[in-house]
């Protein structure tokens, strides 16, 4: 055997493109269950048809980096936990959001062309609450939180952006949702008082 052979390390063979399953060939067999695993964790809440595409997208993307360390289908399931879970919660902010635009929408559908004063009253408050809360938050949370859901950056696409590692940025937005919601709920409850 020749010498450069025998240096190879074994993790390195798994990562070869010989070792890699074609994608092709990954999608016939795993879109069924993707299909599957996305209806029951997102819910009525998702839909189906786009998560997949963007699913089947990233392991494109990434098929090169699987090494073989799990079975495709574990790995292909982490994948779609993740994606489910960010449309879940980019679906949330927006929903939150959009709420008095829909609101108003339907206002304005139903009673006229234009919304009218009750509608266009709640939805100024509801931007005006939000951006309230948004001033309210410390920069550092403010700026991952809009980053991360507004501008729909990646955690490591925000630590490159702020020079921050992505372990900090995935802390620092798990506190700035925290307290976002915690002043969302006070500020509710105040309303109803």
């Amino acid at each position: 055997m020749p010498p450069s052979a025998q240096s190879v390390p074994v993790h390195a063979a798994a990562r070869s493109p010989a070792a890699t399953p074609p994608f092709d060939a990954v999608y016939r067999e795993h879109v069924q269950a993707v299909a599957r695993w996305t209806a029951r964790l997102g819910g009525h809440d998702i839909d189906i048809e786009d998560t997949v595409q963007e699913i089947f997208l990233t392991v494109s993307r990434r098929l090169a980096e699987f090494r073989g360390e799990a079975q495709v289908a574990s790995w292909i399931y982490a994948i779609t936990r993740k994606t489910v879970a960010n449309q879940l919660r980019r679906q949330r902010w927006r929903r939150w959001l959009a709420g008095p635009r829909i609101l108003r929408a339907a206002s304005a559908s139903a009673a006229s062309a234009s919304p009218g004063p009750e509608a266009e009253l709640v939805h100024r408050q509801a931007c005006e609450r939000f951006g309230r809360i948004l001033r309210e938050l410390p920069e550092k949370y403010r700026s991952v939180l809009v980053l991360f859901e507004l501008e729909d950056l990646s955690t490591k696409q925000i630590a490159e952006l702020c020079a921050l590692k992505p372990s900090t940025v995935k802390v620092q937005l798990h506190r700035a949702r925290a307290m976002f919601m915690a002043r969302q709920r006070d500020l509710e409850e105040r309303g109803r008082r």
